[in-house]
């Protein structure tokens, strides 16, 4: 890939305040080491993506979609979320389903 090592943050719920500390970290660790990065990839959530200016991110952001869809044909499909992060989405957001 182009766009270089993109780090998975593990699953919060949308919102979460740890993230940003998740992510914050990814970024610091992958600078110490002398590989900075452009994006991130938030485990059943999606990419967050930064550069320079929009269109460098945008570029970033196309070519992480596309290898999603790559890997997607390869018909490999994650497993359930577990029920108690079901039930955290349900009470935070006040889902029905």
């Amino acid at each position: 890939m182009k766009v270089g090592h993109v780090p998975l943050v593990p699953y919060h719920r949308p919102g979460d305040p740890r993230v940003a500390d998740l992510v914050t970290a990814r970024i610091a660790d992958r600078a110490a080491g002398g590989t900075p990065i452009r994006a991130v990839l938030l485990e059943r959530l999606g990419p967050v993506v930064w550069g320079p200016d929009p269109a460098t991110a945008l570029a970033v952001l196309e070519e992480l979609e596309e290898t999603a869809r790559l890997w997607l044909l390869t018909d490999r499909r994650p497993e359930p979320l577990p029920r108690h992060a079901i039930d955290e989405l349900r009470s935070t957001f006040r889902a029905a389903w």
